[in-house]
């Protein structure tokens, strides 16, 4: 059995506490939780930011793992369509990309370059651009 990688937080690697440009702070879904003090802290994220980091910096003690989930909690802006986030390879070649929008994608492939496009998985019917 192969040994299994840590949980990488992409709001740490990206130095989302810092705000780098095209990403202010805001309050979460909830303002008042009884477990915290104060309100959950959200990050609101505009088409000016530049967000990317290689792999090695989210795995940097092993190679990045063959079984993961990606967990997000988002609320996109009504009628958007964007990237929520995109995994590339030495060569510039999108190997894993969760687009938002009317018609969710989620696309991926190994490093043969399967599967191919005609085998992505179809969210028919789910709106991750509504709003809410």
């Amino acid at each position: 059995m192969g040994s299994t990688a840590q949980p990488a937080d992409l709001l740490k690697v990206l130095d989302f506490h810092n705000l780098p440009d095209g990403i202010t702070k805001t309050t979460g879904f909830c303002a008042t939780r009884r477990s915290s003090k104060g309100p959950d802290v959200a990050y609101r994220v505009t088409k000016d930011a530049q967000l990317s980091a290689p792999t090695k910096q989210l795995y940097p003690a092993s190679s990045f793992p063959e079984d993961f989930s990606i967990l997000t909690t988002v609320k996109a802006k009504k009628g958007s369509q964007a990237f929520l986030v995109s995994i590339y390879n030495e060569q510039g070649i999108q190997q894993i990309g969760l687009e938002m929008g009317r018609s969710p994608v989620f696309l991926y492939e190994d490093h043969t370059g399967k599967p191919g496009p005609e085998d992505y998985p179809l969210f028919r019917g789910i709106n991750l651009s509504d709003g809410k």
